[in-house]
């Protein structure tokens, strides 16, 4: 019936529209943290955002066990790793430290989860 091919229709707008909002979102994360003048708190949310939508969305996988590889567990990635896996809308515990910011480590920090992964392609692309 008529009603059928438009609901299906309907759906698949909504779909595309979807995915597109989260392309859109996902290129703005980068701008965001390609901006070393940005709000410390907003470029460790946009590197977060960014490590969530890659993992969940393009790469269907946890992105909790990266921060397990050696290359991220050292001191110098302590802030970084704490931030970038700690519960994403837990409550309390979105409070940034500024002091605890560092804008080289945090972005060296989210090339080295790109790179130890594989993906260090996709980095070197979204970084330009």
């Amino acid at each position: 019936s008529e009603g059928e091919s438009d609901r299906g229709t309907l759906m698949s707008n909504v779909v595309k529209m979807k995915y597109e909002e989260i392309q859109n979102d996902y290129q703005t994360y980068w701008s965001v943290v390609k901006d070393d003048a940005s709000p410390p708190a907003l470029i460790a949310n946009c590197m977060r955002n960014i490590i969530e939508y890659f993992f969940n969305f393009v790469q269907k996988k946890d992105f909790n066990n990266v921060f397990q590889k050696p290359a991220l567990s050292g001191d110098m990635y302590q802030a970084f790793s704490r931030y970038m896996n700690r519960e994403s809308h837990s409550l309390g515990q979105n409070i940034f430290d500024i002091k605890e910011f560092d804008y080289s480590i945090f972005k060296d920090g989210l090339r080295l989860v790109f790179e130890e992964c594989g993906y260090s392609d996709h980095y070197k692309v979204m970084i330009k």
